[in-house]
């Protein structure tokens, strides 16, 4: 999994400017530098659960405000072959045929090894 910290950054910044406040005073209401909202703003830092949550509280909306979507998957390139067979399966079949599949190959590098 993957975290799109740039996005968190531009979602910080898109809610805090409407509310018509500087990044000094979002800052200031979340306790944390401005030059660190800054970075953050511009995907530079990665803010903690704890600074989310400042910022969240800050702003009077939920961490889910600004953490939604932006989560990246991080999806090995597959084939053709291997699109098809996994299309219209769920998340969780899709992990486990991939497991399935993993364990399968192991078995036959030990079996042609041996």
């Amino acid at each position: 999994m993957i975290i799109d910290y740039a996005a968190i950054g531009l979602r910080i910044r898109k809610l805090r400017r409407q509310k018509y406040w500087t990044q000094e005073k979002l800052a200031e209401k979340a306790e944390i530098a401005p030059d660190y909202l800054c970075r953050i703003e511009c995907g530079k830092k990665h803010p903690s659960l704890k600074t989310i949550l400042l910022l969240a509280d800050a702003m009077e909306i939920t961490a889910d405000d600004l953490l939604v979507d932006v989560q990246k998957r991080s999806m090995p390139v597959m084939g053709a072959d291997e699109r098809s067979l996994l299309a219209g399966c769920t998340e969780r079949q899709k992990r486990l045929v991939l497991t399935i599949c993993r364990n399968l190959k192991d078995e036959m590098i030990k079996y042609d090894g041996t």
